[in-house]
């Protein structure tokens, strides 16, 4: 095993119980230790487990496997501020739903920027938001299916609006809500490079995943050494994290990442039963968050099967170094 896996491992073993945030549901206390904990940790999935180890709760936990994948997206974002991914429309998510619009404008100079208009729903971390990364339609290809540009938008931009989403049952620690775009201006700088859908929006369904997974995983580590669960059990954890950092580090494009990603996420719903009855002995509070919130290693777990049985075909049916993305 490298130096580079074993460094995380050490840091688990090490810090024990010493470096949780003691936030409690203040999210403004628990992302700046997020911050000053993650500093000098190159790689996101690392930040990520990190996040997760130091959490008061599952929502902390998720925002750093969230923040640490979009990282893991786009690195040039920075590691001190909080972005949020909007896609999803009225329509939902797919390419073809996306009526968000983009527009080449020139202002009376003849310089040409843009201009974002439309609605994004269900967005996470979205009054805690420093930055926006959305998808938007530039128009169409010659054949007809919708061009999609991914914008990084300044969340206190002049034309944004931010309105919170009430009654959101998982996660409520962390807020949720839509944002409207009306005529924001959009520099050129500010537009990321290539197709929004096949460099953003699909990856990002793995990297996400696997981020959010080695977040949790690490908020179950410190609530093992916490609790004095069974030394098994952490074992598993820290073998767990081993094989998640490996394919996070991976190209998300590559079929057998995706494959292999697909048994992690098995063997951590496996984890998740295994360790049902250690939860008996810990706070109520905390057991009552983690009953509530352990439904999110189930969300989109339809669309989970479809890409397993996509990447599956690619070794079945052609070349498995295709791109598994195109």
């Amino acid at each position: 095993m490298e130096k580079s896996q074993l460094r995380i491992i050490d840091r688990l073993l090490t810090e024990g119980t010493q470096t949780v945030s003691g936030a409690g549901k203040q999210f403004d206390v628990w992302i700046q230790s997020f911050y000053r904990q993650t500093k000098g940790w190159a790689d996101p999935v690392d930040r990520a487990v990190i996040g997760g180890f130091i959490s008061d709760c599952v929502a902390f936990a998720f925002s750093a496997g969230y923040c640490s994948a979009l990282q893991s997206l786009v690195p040039e974002l920075p590691t001190d501020k909080i972005t949020s991914f909007c896609v999803t429309e009225e329509g939902g998510a797919h390419p073809r739903a996306i009526k968000t619009r983009l527009a080449p404008v020139s202002d009376e100079s003849g310089n040409q920027t843009n201009t974002l208009n439309g609605e994004k729903k269900y967005i996470t971390c979205a009054n805690e938001a420093d930055l926006i990364l959305a998808a938007a339609s530039s128009g169409a290809y010659d054949d007809g299916r919708n061009r999609i540009r991914m914008v990084k938008v300044d969340s206190r931009a002049p034309g944004v609006t931010i309105t919170p989403m009430k009654d959101i049952h998982l996660v409520p620690e962390i807020s949720h809500g839509m944002v409207a775009f009306n005529n924001v201006t959009i520099r050129n700088a500010d537009l990321l490079p290539g197709d929004g859908y096949l460099n953003y929006i699909k990856p990002f369904r793995t990297i996400e995943d696997l981020h959010v997974t080695a977040a949790i995983s690490g908020y179950l580590f410190r609530t093992a050494c916490q609790y004095d669960w069974d030394r098994e059990i952490k074992q598993t954890i820290l073998c767990l994290i081993v094989t998640i950092r490996t394919l996070a580090l991976s190209d998300p494009g590559a079929p057998a990442v995706h494959i292999l990603t697909g048994d992690v996420l098995s063997r951590t719903r496996e984890l998740i039963k295994r360790i049902d009855p250690y939860w008996e002995a810990v706070d109520k509070d905390t057991r009552d968050a983690w009953n509530r919130d352990k439904a999110l290693m189930d969300i989109a777990g339809k669309a989970r099967v479809r890409r397993l049985e996509t990447a599956w075909a690619v070794y079945q049916k052609k070349d498995p170094d295709e791109d598994f993305l195109s």
